[in-house]
């Protein structure tokens, strides 16, 4: 019997080539290479936890791919993953289109608009509604696409289609077929590195809860069948800006107007009769007065000053120069006079084509005579 460090080890299924460890660690240079080489030769059908007795790893098999039909993307370490940000004005349009949609029609399509910004960010800053009927088969006015993107291009040419949008709760059959016609070069729409394939906006216009849901998919391609659709969701945030900003808070101001006057039971003003810049003359005086009211309580001890707020105070009032009263006053005056020079002269105008079209009527009409 041979001692045990030099006992080969081998299954009934291996071949009987084996280097004992005594002699394994005692090889070394060219000869430890020509072993190691010729036993991995001939062992190249078995693995190396069944040559050396090892119980046999079982391989984990991969999962299959996911084939729900709205999944969540999972976020790569490697690649940037896509986001979107929506602005207010593109989910006003599709609601309005919405409350304006023909007797029966269960939903409204439309064309999404914007840019990419910022890397891997998607911006939605436009939308409008497109012509369809839902039937057994999806009918959809392409032409009417066309000339609403080109008019609208012709007032923000940097605007680009990005997808489409539909509401409802979920994603169904038809939802395919025009994901389809907006991949195609029919829409305008260009893919690039960023946006391989159109963005889908899902408005759930059902009101089941408090707040009604806004979610935003990209169509993943399938290697198994070419012919199945991936709506994987991605991040989705509203984004507003300055400008809308006014816009929204002068809506909440109408509804709040109206909701006191009704309880009071008064008639409900006109979002006209709102005055914006009065009211945001009123909210920059509040502002001020509770700026005062908080420097007040500082000097005198009530109230723990912060430095950051003091910071931000100082960089405020010193960002915008000091202007004598008298010149802010010059400068209204000015203003006014060039604005009712213009609302003159355009009197002026209209009056003078007005008198030049009778002119024109009665010399035809004498000379006809």
């Amino acid at each position: 019997l041979k001692p045990p460090w030099l006992r080969p080890s081998w299954s009934s299924d291996t071949p009987r080539a084996w280097v004992s460890r005594a002699g394994r660690a005692s090889l070394r240079g060219e000869g430890a290479s020509a072993c190691r080489v010729a036993a991995r030769m001939s062992m190249s059908t078995t693995s190396t936890s069944t040559l050396w007795g090892l119980p046999e790893k079982k391989n984990r098999a991969s999962p299959p791919k996911c084939f729900n039909i709205a999944s969540k993307v999972q976020k790569s370490s490697i690649e940037q993953p896509l986001s979107c940000r929506v602005h207010p004005v593109a989910i006003l349009k599709i609601l309005d289109a919405f409350v304006r949609r023909p007797e029966g029609a269960k939903r409204v399509i439309g064309t999404l608009l914007g840019w990419i910004s910022e890397g891997s960010v998607v911006d939605i800053t436009d939308s409008f509604p497109v012509v369809h009927k839902d039937a057994e088969m999806v009918l959809m006015d392409q032409d009417y696409h066309k000339q609403m993107l080109a008019l609208r291009q012709k007032v923000s040419p940097r605007e680009v289609v990005v997808g489409w949008f539909s509401t409802g709760m979920e994603i169904n059959a038809t939802s395919a077929v025009i994901h389809a016609f907006y991949c195609t070069k029919e829409s305008q729409f260009t893919a690039t590195a960023v946006l391989p394939g159109p963005i889908h906006l899902l408005v759930d216009t059902a009101m089941v809860g408090s707040t009604f849901g806004i979610k935003a998919y990209v169509n993943v391609q399938t290697q198994v069948a070419q012919s199945l659709l991936q709506f994987h969701e991605v991040p989705l945030r509203v984004q507003t800006s300055a400008a809308e900003k006014s816009g929204i808070s002068q809506l909440m101001r109408a509804r709040r107007a109206n909701r006191e006057a009704t309880t009071a039971g008064l008639e409900p003003k006109d979002i006209a009769a709102l005055d914006g810049f009065e009211g945001g003359l009123k909210e920059l005086l509040r502002l001020f007065q509770r700026i005062r009211e908080y420097v007040r309580a500082v000097k005198q001890g009530k109230v723990e000053g912060d430095l950051a707020v003091g910071r931000g105070l100082t960089q405020a009032l010193c960002s915008e120069p000091i202007i004598d009263v008298q010149a802010v006053e010059q400068l209204c005056k000015n203003s006014l006079q060039d604005a009712l020079m213009v609302v003159y002269l355009s009197n002026l105008t209209r009056t003078q084509i007005s008198i030049a079209e009778k002119i024109n009527s009665q010399y035809n009409v004498h000379g006809d005579a």
